[in-house]
C-alpha cells in the first residue's frame, strides 16, 4: 500500500506562513494619505497594476 505523507504539525504550518508573509513584506509600499491619490492616477493613466504605477513613475 502507498506510504501516506506525514502530516505538519502547528508549528510547521505557521513557520511556513510566517516566513512567505515576511518575504511578501519586503516588497510592500505604506502610501498613508496618499493613497486616494494613487489609484486616481492609476486610473487617470489607465494602468492595469500597482506595479505598472510604482514603474511609470519612476520612469518619469
Amino acid at each position: 500500500m502507498a506510504e501516506s505523507r506525514k502530516r505538519k504539525s502547528v508549528f510547521e504550518v505557521y513557520e511556513k506562513k510566517r516566513k512567505a508573509s515576511e518575504e511578501r513584506n519586503k516588497t510592500r509600499v505604506f502610501l498613508g494619505d496618499s493613497f486616494t491619490r494613487w489609484r486616481a492616477l492609476k486610473a487617470q493613466v489607465g494602468l492595469p497594476t500597482d506595479a505598472s504605477v510604482a514603474k511609470f513613475l519612476l520612469d518619469r
